[in-house]
């Protein structure tokens, strides 16, 4: 009874921890990128990137948070002269991305290798909660999917009623403090602006509710065929 509790537990935290990962590593692409740049009413950037170009860098900082290439993947990146705020005589050689957003970025390919690794381990627990006792792994998985359902209408919530402090909150627990600011002139601010997190915590939240509700549909079809909890 113990062994089958703790099953219970660790497979509902391995199914909202899944879920919601998976949702991030859909939205760290390409696809989600273009949509964003080309849809109506995303913000313009005002210092010079149009939506090719925002593509066409914002895929080269999507692409280092999932190589094996160090920093320098990046730091060799280069504006073009018309696209450059250094003083003209550093003009010729303009670095797309300064000293303080290179550090960011190694920062969050750690972050990133570390959720995609867990939500790696959590899809191989499942597999393997599910392998082990079935009935169990039914109501760890069906847990899972209210508790994901609870922390996304939570979340939500917070997000809604104070935005700018839950998104504060939420990059002072990853990141040290003082090492994620920068100014909208920075190449960062331009590819990435505030209104990405805002669509992207959407898509997130609304993944994860439908993921919930498919899990909880599959495990009560499930259920009869295997006699019940």
């Amino acid at each position: 009874m113990i062994r089958a509790r703790a099953l219970k537990l660790l497979l509902a935290l391995a199914l909202a921890c899944l879920l919601m990962l998976t949702a991030a590593r859909l939205l760290l692409s390409h696809e989600f990128l273009r949509i964003e740049y080309r849809r109506p009413g995303f913000p313009a950037d005002s210092y010079g990137f149009n939506a090719d170009a925002r593509l066409l860098y914002g895929r080269k900082a999507i692409d280092y948070l999932f190589n094996d290439e160090p920093i320098a993947f990046l730091g060799e990146l280069r504006l073009p002269i018309s696209l450059c705020f250094l003083p003209p005589a550093a003009a010729e050689d303009c670095p797309l991305f300064n000293q303080a957003e290179l550090r960011h970025m190694k920062d969050v390919k750690q972050v990133a290798q570390f959720a995609f690794a867990l939500a790696a381990v959590c899809a191989a627990a499942i597999a393997v909660g599910l392998w082990l006792d079935w009935r169990a792994g039914l109501a760890g998985l069906q847990l899972g999917a209210w508790l994901t359902l609870l922390v996304v209408g939570g979340l939500g919530t917070v997000a809604l009623a104070a935005w700018d402090s839950a998104f504060d909150r939420f990059h002072d627990v990853f990141f040290a403090a003082g090492t994620w600011r920068f100014p909208h002139s920075d190449t960062l601010i331009r590819l990435f602006p505030e209104q990405i997190f805002v669509d992207a915590a959407l898509l997130i939240a609304a993944f994860c509710a439908v993921g919930a509700c498919l899990v909880l549909a599959l495990c009560r079809w499930a259920l009869p065929t295997r006699g019940g909890i």
